[in-house]
């Protein structure tokens, strides 16, 4: 890779361009083309090799190449340049593609199709955030000659910035606290670090030494010592019992192990968004700085507090658009999801899976009779029934209706026929009954296998397992059959 001047003008900044489309590469780079030095490129070989020649500021590119994943050029880019922004484009997004492609590092993640104004925005937000990393790198060199004390802030000015880069290129929270975690071992020198939450029906607390590994029972043993002090808005009888989770996260490997010592020291401080305490966290270390440390974890709780109540408010939006509200298992779209998933995955592991479509049957004669009130209490009860049913690798939706469905992974013919007909056994023999009414309802079941070496649409899929069900309706209800 060449060598270029550290502070440099936004027109001075090259952007490299990946995709397999040449229109896309030419409507892309004519909306660059006047404000910045743009190259374009049509394969991943392609694409490292010019990041061998250049040093690129940004580069935008496809998700799916013809030869690599964009996934991959960013891993790439980023090893020649910690700090190259990359930008990723796709027309097959999904949150596990978003997931790995901003934990990676990348800038933000655009789905096509997307307005040639919102792309302009976030390649002009990418080459902001670059040249600040340049004039950070320039005055990270000029810093002997600063006085100690700027110096010293310079640092950690630049520090807080990049951690907060990271933090807020996280998605998942078990990320989120990751980051959290290691940085606050990292600037603290704590033996280990904690992060306890309460927030959106959440309970939880996250762990990580600074190197190795910790003992659940020792940490345990710690934190119930220093409860009061770090965890007075959680109850200490369910942590001790074990309904508030405990996540143990792994420190750096070194020389360095983790222990617990009786002797630890801690400082907390409460997580606080909107004059709501939603957590705390708390350093655990030999000695405490007291004014050192407090200076810098409540700057540092105040800038995590935020990105944490996102992150949870986010997930329980997630969750609830994936959620059949009367049920609580995944509704239509979690169904369509999962099994786009499945197929993709079966296709490539070159394995097999079974998809079964039910529909309680009579059930207008439910409704008519008793009332929808018993009807949608029969809908639950059915849910609970396959729920206690299934294996817990298996998946369970609802489809719409009184009908149901279940994705049965790695899922031969035989074995989930066998299990599919033991669940409409136990549902045709078991009584349900509620306040006003005790009676016994049935379901029809359609089973279709989907197999990896010879692949089918996902609609065709549905389709087989769906005619499978009503012939089960033709044949007398209550049965299994299979689609062949």
């Amino acid at each position: 890779m060449g060598t270029e001047p550290l502070i440099k003008r936004p027109c001075e900044c090259k952007v490299l361009i990946v995709d397999d489309e040449d229109v896309i590469c030419e409507v892309l780079k004519t909306a660059l083309a006047p404000h910045f030095n743009t190259t374009v490129c049509n394969s991943g070989k392609d694409a490292t090799a010019l990041i061998d020649q250049h040093c690129f500021d940004v580069i935008v590119t496809d998700l799916k190449l013809p030869d690599i994943l964009g996934t991959e050029i960013l891993a790439y880019a980023k090893s020649r340049d910690e700090f190259v922004e990359v930008i990723i484009i796709t027309g097959y997004a999904t949150l596990d593609s978003a997931t790995d492609a901003l934990n990676l590092g990348a800038v933000s993640y655009l789905s096509k199709p997307f307005a040639i104004s919102d792309f302009l925005f976030q390649v002009e937000k990418a080459i902001a955030s670059r040249i600040f990393h340049l004039k950070s790198l320039h005055l990270m060199q000029k810093s002997d000659m600063l006085e100690p004390g700027v110096k010293e802030h310079i640092y950690d000015i630049t520090a807080l910035y990049y951690f907060t880069r990271k933090l807020m290129m996280s998605l998942e929270i078990s990320e989120i606290m990751k980051v959290v975690l290691d940085e606050a071992n990292q600037r603290t020198g704590a033996a280990f670090c904690v992060v306890g939450v309460d927030l959106q029906g959440y309970q939880e607390i996250y762990v990580s030494p600074s190197y190795g590994e910790l003992d659940e029972k020792s940490i345990r043993t710690q934190l119930t010592r220093s409860w009061d002090k770090c965890f007075s808005y959680l109850s200490e009888q369910e942590f001790v019992s074990e309904k508030i989770p405990l996540h143990i996260h792994r420190g750096r490997q070194g020389e360095k192990q983790a222990a617990i010592d009786k002797e630890l020291q801690s400082v907390s401080v409460p997580m606080i968004v909107a004059g709501k305490t939603i957590g705390s966290i708390s350093v655990f270390k030999n000695e405490i700085e007291s004014k050192g440390h407090s200076q810098f974890m409540y700057v540092f709780t105040s800038l995590v507090s935020s990105v944490v109540e996102h992150a949870y408010s986010d997930m329980v939006a997630r969750f609830e658009a994936k959620t059949d509200s009367l049920t609580g298992v995944g509704n239509h779209r979690f169904f369509h999801e999962t099994l786009e998933r499945e197929i993709a995955r079966a296709n490539r592991r070159n394995s097999s899976f079974s998809l079964v479509l039910l529909d309680i049957d009579n059930f207008k004669i439910i409704n008519d009779t008793y009332g929808h009130q018993v009807g949608d209490a029969v809908i639950i009860d059915l849910t609970r029934r396959l729920s206690s049913s299934i294996r817990c690798a298996d998946i369970l939706a609802r489809y719409g209706g009184e009908e149901f469905c279940l994705i049965l992974p790695e899922g031969e013919e035989q074995g989930s026929q066998i299990l599919v007909e033991r669940i409409c056994q136990k549902i045709s023999e078991q009584p349900f009954t509620c306040a006003s009414a005790t009676f016994n309802y049935s379901a029809s079941f359609g089973l279709a296998v989907y197999r990896g070496d010879k692949p089918i649409s996902k609609d065709a899929l549905i389709e087989k397992a769906d005619k499978a069900m009503y012939a089960s309706k033709r044949k007398g209800k209550s049965q299994v059959t299979v689609c062949c």
